[in-house]
């Protein structure tokens, strides 16, 4: 016969258990294959169905069944986990006894659970558990020092990084990192197990090459956490791809920050009948090479033009295009043009060279002989005219910044124009100067009306204006030309 009967009673016959029904009076109506094996060896079947329970276990499980367990399933109709022995030829068979009474017949189900086999089976999930939280805590130790490592920024921070992260370990007593070669030769994993002296080596390596052996001493009491050796070579080669790329960064920024340093660094226009000074302050982080840029130069022998530039993006390619920009915009800028035609070829220049584009540009011409400014602004903030009844924003002049609209043919960039009197003073700015995300842009450009208001000049002036910037996560330059209403020469 087959079918789900035979099945269950194949199952019931092979449980890993010793299983047995008794009669109501603790008789044994049916034992399974397990229990049989256990107490006639592989004679099957006989000298068990027909004995009472009590016969088959040791004197005290037979007293104890009397005393306790019939008691116990008369009235509660069930026990649980009773530790008995079962009487076998090898000698006494401990075993865990769990029995339920059928309500309709009074019949009893009995299972017993071998305790040797239950202790291996907790000796297995004890190991089993320990594994698991070894894999846990090396996930833990990884995790932690690849997020302390992705967050460290040049070289010395992700090296502070990566000894802090290893040191956190509870079994490790100390660190340090040493310089590369202090491995033994033809082992280039670096030490699996601690050596005489307690201390695992690995190597910290990238892609760029070594850049030392991670030295760990390993506080090695029985009471302390082991340090898993693979573990920490996966935190020492972590370490070493963040350096990798903190050192490649450290590159960028040095390239940079001279490109950056050799376009604010120019010797400005020195006359007596105008005065330039420009200022510049970069973001407090120092990590990142903002786009801030100006210049200054003649034209034409009484005009002087005057440029502040900001290229969005940080770092080498906004420099790069920050020095692009600067060029291009001294050698398309000539006499008789006007700011908006000089706008116009620089933004031709953008869209034929694809940099910069969405730069903000002021550029602004000085008539020295008539005082009078004229300006253009693609997308940048306006001038700020300084004079001594006050402050005034050049709102004149405004387009779009450079390659978002760009026009081949047709009518040149607006420009306005402004007549100086002698002694009054124009700030071109980035918005690095009246720009901060808690702050209003109104009250920036407030802020800065009122700061140029004070008395001051030169690079007094533009050293005053930029100390009191409210905006110290990004760079920010000044350029500030007063007209003093005297010819040149």
């Amino acid at each position: 016969m087959t079918g789900p009967a035979s099945t269950e009673s194949r199952a019931w016959s092979t449980a890993p258990l010793g299983l047995l029904h008794l009669d109501a009076d603790g008789y044994v109506l049916r034992a399974n294959d397990t229990f049989v094996g256990w107490v006639a060896g592989q004679d099957a079947g006989t000298g068990v169905a027909g004995r009472r329970i009590g016969d088959l276990l040791t004197v005290g499980g037979r007293i104890y069944w009397d005393t306790h367990v019939a008691p116990a399933l008369t009235l509660a109709g069930q026990v649980e986990a009773v530790r008995v022995e079962v009487r076998i030829a090898a000698g006494p068979l401990p075993a865990l006894l769990t029995a339920r009474t059928r309500p309709r017949d009074g019949a009893i189900d009995v299972a017993l659970l071998a305790v040797r086999r239950r202790a291996e089976f907790e000796q297995e999930l004890v190991r089993a558990r320990s594994a698991a939280e070894r894999s846990t805590e090396r996930l833990r130790w990884v995790q932690h020092a690849t997020a302390a490592l992705s967050h460290a920024a040049g070289p010395e921070q992700v090296r502070a990084a990566l000894l802090a992260a290893v040191a956190a370990h509870p079994g490790v007593a100390a660190v340090r990192l040493q310089a590369a070669g202090g491995l033994q030769a033809g082992d280039p994993t670096g030490g699996r197990h601690p050596g005489p002296d307690g201390r695992l080596s690995v190597p910290v390596t990238g892609a760029a090459g070594p850049h030392g052996d991670l030295v760990v001493e390993v506080r090695g009491r029985p009471a302390e956490a082991t340090v898993d050796a693979d573990a920490l070579a996966t935190i020492a080669q972590q370490g070493g791809v963040a350096l990798d790329r903190a050192l490649l960064h450290e590159r960028s920024m040095s390239v940079a920050h001279e490109l950056q340093h050799a376009m604010l660094t120019i010797d400005l226009p020195r006359r007596e009948d105008v005065t330039v000074s420009a200022g510049y302050r970069p973001a407090d982080s120092g990590m990142e090479v903002g786009g801030d840029w100006y210049d200054a130069f003649w034209v034409a022998p009484a005009v002087l033009a005057l440029v502040v530039g900001d290229v969005v993006g940080h770092g080498l390619l906004a420099a790069t295009a920050m020095g692009q920009l600067r060029t291009a915009t001294r050698a398309l800028a000539g006499p008789g043009l006007g700011p908006g035609r000089v706008l116009d070829r620089v933004d031709g220049f953008v869209v034929d060279r694809e940099t910069g584009f969405g730069s903000t540009l002021v550029y602004a011409e000085l008539d020295t002989g008539s005082g009078v400014l004229a300006y253009a602004c693609a997308g940048h903030l306006p001038p700020l005219h300084v004079t001594d009844a006050g402050a005034e924003f050049l709102w004149e002049g405004r387009s779009t910044p450079l390659g978002v609209h760009h026009r081949r043919v047709g009518p040149p960039r607006r420009q306005g124009r402004v007549r100086l009197a002698a002694g009054d003073t124009v700030l071109l700015y980035t918005d690095g100067v009246v720009e901060r995300r808690d702050v209003p842009l109104t009250d920036g450009l407030a802020g800065l009306a009122r700061t140029a208001g004070r008395p001051a000049a030169g690079a007094a002036l533009t050293t005053q204006v930029l100390d009191a910037g409210p905006n110290r996560r990004d760079d920010a330059c000044v350029l500030a030309v007063t007209w003093s209403g005297t010819a040149g020469t």
